[in-house]
């Protein structure tokens, strides 16, 4: 079972990445900017490089796509391939994999490629930069997902647990 979750762990990571290839693909850094401050968010508004309808357009793209990919795609893994039937089952497995996966965002996403490089830098907000664009700024989001997960991981594996009864 070890191996399993890790190979899973693997595979959201695959669809992680893709899932970034995917808002960013076309606009750049932009097309990820719900994922900055707000003050970042006007700054882009008020120069005039997205509207508000396409913000929320794109936002609302970008947060159903990511419901899919982190809800849906480990419940068939929990469901489908591992076989779990009980809640507890349903509820670890989810937690494991939804670290597994928010680990991969911290560390490549969140430090490596938005903290260290300059991709993700929009001309006209540097002054913003201290807010966002550092390592500090990212340091505690996994640890405190460790704990705020476990709430999510028993409602999740509730969610599973159910369907797993009518499957």
């Amino acid at each position: 079972m070890f191996w399993k979750i890790v190979l899973e762990i693997l595979i959201l990571w695959g669809c992680y990445a893709a899932y970034m290839a995917v808002l960013v693909h076309g606009r750049g850094p932009i097309g990820g900017i719900f994922f900055y401050p707000q003050a970042v968010i006007d700054r882009v508004k008020a120069l005039g490089l997205m509207t508000d309808e396409e913000f929320r357009s794109r936002k609302r793209f970008a947060f159903s796509l990511l419901i899919a990919w982190m809800l849906v795609l480990p419940g068939l893994m929990i469901l489908l391939v591992n076989g779990a039937r009980s809640w507890w089952d349903c509820c670890w497995q989810f937690y494991v994999l939804f670290l597994g996966a928010e680990f991969f965002d911290w560390l490549f996403i969140d430090t490596i490629w938005v903290a260290l490089s300059d991709w993700w830098l929009i001309s006209g907000t540097e002054d913003l930069n201290d807010t966002w664009h550092s390592v500090h700024a990212k340091q505690w989001k996994m640890p405190r997902l460790v704990v705020f997960s476990v709430p999510l991981a028993a409602v999740a594996g509730g969610l599973y647990w159910l369907i797993g009864k009518m499957i």
